[in-house]
């Protein structure tokens, strides 16, 4: 088991988050959903950059730098976080001090790291590169580690990085600014769509190329600029292109933490449904997890139909080729993989998965639907009272 406990930090009053391979976050805005998602990737992350040999200055050192990272800045003096793995206490804050408490954590990382060197090492045996600087290899595998374990986050404000298209260096190189975790979204894009300087997304109608180092798409056979596309295209983009360059097939690829915000940004319902749908069914055979906020309860509308096929299918595994027609297997969500938070106004958070039907609350999911219905009836009524 996986879990996070928060106690008045920032909007936080208090929250208790079973961390499963996917877990969302809905609610008002300015409640704490990205604080919540955020700190999940700080916990997760820290495992690989906290070391047994660290001291308290560094252990807090470190933990002050990724909060900087995702532009987190709360007072503390009364924040309380533990966060659990395998049942054990992993990292705690208390009287603004961080701990890390587990080592045999590091275990897997381990293992990871001897199976890296040893894939580069070889690949330099056969590059006939058996001579090299001890302390530059060093430098090059740490700094492929950290690439490789640190969580990718797609920020809200991605739309920025469709309009500002060749201008993406000048983010770093000018020394804008921004927070540290947007910069890096801004180099994973980059990255990203050279890699994959032609790609078509189906699920959209999107047929993406990056040519003269500009972000274009093609639609009816004509190429216009990404900075000339609409809102929802623009937003949409970089989510697919960094995602897909992150799930792609490495064989060395430790798996990652993926923490999505707003996923519905600027889309109508019905892409938003396609999105969602296409980024479980990249992750949903995969070691990676994912973390979305969110304020659309069309997003928690789709998941439960997600899991409504996996429980339909454990019930009734006679009607698997019917369910397959209806919802593919590779967007199958089981319950269990599943948590679903309600960030409140008040500094609480409340699972909304309903245990007896194995759902998500339809209530929750769109609450303000009651009220738009109450409002209705009462102005119909006056409309037609005698």
């Amino acid at each position: 088991m996986e879990k996070l406990i928060v106690k008045n930090f920032g909007p936080i009053k208090e929250a208790e988050i079973d961390l499963t391979k996917y877990v969302v976050f809905i609610g008002d805005t300015s409640t704490g959903k990205s604080v919540l998602a955020k700190l999940i990737t700080i916990f997760r992350d820290g495992i690989f950059k906290f070391s047994s040999n660290s001291s308290e200055k560094e252990e807090n050192l470190i933990f002050e730098n990724e909060l900087r990272r995702y532009n987190i800045d709360y007072d503390r003096n009364k924040t309380e976080m533990y966060y659990y793995v395998n049942n054990e206490l992993a990292f705690s804050f208390k009287k603004n001090k961080i701990s890390f408490k587990l080592d045999n954590l590091k275990s897997d990382f381990s293992k990871y790291v001897e199976d890296m060197i040893e894939n580069i090492a070889s690949k330099s045996f056969s590059m006939n590169m058996l001579d090299f600087d001890k302390d530059d290899f060093t430098k090059f595998l740490l700094r492929d580690i950290s690439q490789k374990t640190s969580s990718i986050y797609v920020p809200a404000e991605r739309i920025l990085y469709s309009m500002i298209g060749n201008s993406i260096n000048g983010l770093w190189s000018n020394n804008i600014s921004i927070s540290n975790c947007y910069k890096e979204f801004a180099a994973n894009y980059e990255v990203a769509r050279r890699d994959f300087n032609k790609i078509t997304f189906k699920d959209f109608d999107i047929n993406y190329v990056y040519e003269d180092g500009f972000d274009k798409i093609k639609i009816n056979d004509n190429k216009i600029n990404l900075s000339q596309a609409s809102s929802g295209i623009q937003s949409l983009l970089p989510l697919l292109i960094v995602l897909e360059k992150e799930l792609k097939n490495e064989k060395f690829k430790y798996d990652k933490t993926i923490l999505i915000e707003e996923p519905e940004l600027n889309l109508f319902p019905v892409k938003q449904k396609r999105l969602i749908e296409h980024i479980i069914s990249k992750i949903s055979k995969l070691d990676d997890k994912l973390i979305i906020t969110t304020h659309s309860p069309y997003i928690l509308s789709v998941l439960d139909t997600l899991i409504l096929a996996m429980n339909t299918i454990n019930e009734k595994p006679k009607f698997k080729k019917r369910i397959e027609k209806i919802v593919s297997e590779n967007k199958w969500i089981d319950y269990n993989d599943i948590s679903v938070y309600e960030v409140k106004n008040d500094g609480t958070v409340n699972s909304i998965k309903n245990e007896e039907f194995k759902s998500i609350d339809a209530n929750a999911i769109d609450s303000v639907s009651d009220i738009i219905s109450n409002e209705f009836d009462k102005l119909t009524d006056l409309r037609y009272e005698q």
